[in-house]
Formats: structure tokens, sequence, C-alpha cells
């Protein structure tokens, strides 16, 4: 079975985006600077074709949706908003060609799923803004001679400035809202039945 031409256009969304880092993900010499782990399976999947079976694309595509959700863990837990909001972005348009693979199975459930699950963190990039940040600790301002925010002119103001892969991970909404709109024509797949 080979996929729609509509694989094409996801696979752009991969390569695409407002970064240079986003750039030429797929060339020869692509090494993925934020997240190294996933240069291999971004590889991977810049060979696939159209032609090729879907079992294949899925395993190439989720192989690189796990490289970028496990570099978007590491990123968050070392407090690297940007670095994680690039892999969130790009775990999520790997997740897109990975669901086409899965809905070219027969698997729309899963398709949707996983959709679903990528939707919510590359939303939360779409709407996050820098926070303002204040030197104060954890405990109740000036009771330690530390300063109070809401009079101190030392509370460090944010501009409260988008990430900066916001335009990607805009389209990349995009892009899982079609995938999802053409799975909610297919019926979710029956229980199995209890033995």
């Amino acid at each position: 079975m080979k996929l729609p031409l509509a694989l094409a256009a996801a696979a752009a969304i991969v390569t695409s985006g407002s970064s240079l880092a986003f750039a030429a993900s797929s060339g020869p010499g692509f090494a993925d600077v934020i997240c190294p782990q996933a240069t291999q399976y971004v590889l991977a999947v810049g060979k696939m074709r159209n032609d090729d079976p879907p079992q294949k694309i899925y395993d190439v595509a989720q192989a690189a949706v796990d490289a970028y959700t496990r570099c978007s863990k590491e990123k968050l837990s070392n407090g690297f908003r940007e670095a994680q909001h690039y892999a969130d972005t790009r775990g999520g348009q790997f997740a897109v060609v990975a669901a086409r693979a899965l809905v070219a199975l027969n698997r729309p459930d899963e398709a949707r799923s996983e959709l679903q699950a990528h939707r919510v963190l590359v939303q939360q990039v779409v709407d996050w803004q820098t926070e303002t940040m204040t030197p104060g600790q954890g405990h109740s301002p000036g009771t330690r001679g530390e300063p109070d925010p809401t009079h101190d002119t030392n509370a460090l103001a944010s501009d409260h400035r988008p990430s900066m892969y916001r335009e990607t991970a805009k389209a990349v909404v995009v892009a899982i809202d079609a995938v999802l709109g053409s799975i909610n024509g297919v019926p979710p797949a029956a229980p199995a039945p209890a033995h």
C-alpha cells in the first residue's frame, strides 16, 4: 500500500521551519546540534520514499519521535526551555509522518493517540512566553531582607516573548489537526471482546 502524497507534504514540514536549526535537516552532513542523539534518525527519515512500505516508514519516523522525546526530557531536566521547545516541535513533526503511516496500516486509533499526545506538547510551545523573574527566595518577601517584587525595582521584568520555535510549532499544530481531521472520519476500532 502506498502512502498518499500527503506524506511528501508532511516531510516538507519536517524539513522546514523558522530557524536555521531546522534547515537542511536531511541533507548530507546534517547534524542536529541541539539533539545530537536524533541525528541518525532524522537522516533515516530523509532516506524514506513515498513508495516505501508504511510499516517501514512508521518504524523509522517513530524512532525519530522517540529520540526527540528523550531529548525534550533531557533539556527540560536541565532547564533549557528553548531547546525543549525545539525537541517537542521536531518530535511533533515526525509524529505527523508516523501517524500517516499508521493510518496507511489501518491503525487509526494508534495514530490518533500519537497525534493527540504530541499536539499537547507542540501547543505548549505555541502558548509559551518568558516569565518575569525576581531575585527573591522561596519564603515571604521582606521577612529576611530579600526584595519584594511588587515594590522592588530590582525585580527583573521580562518582555514576555514567545518561544523562538512558535511559528514552526503553529505549522505543526495545523498539520496535526489536518491528520486528526482525516482520522476522525474513520470510526474508532471496536473494543476487543472480553474472554
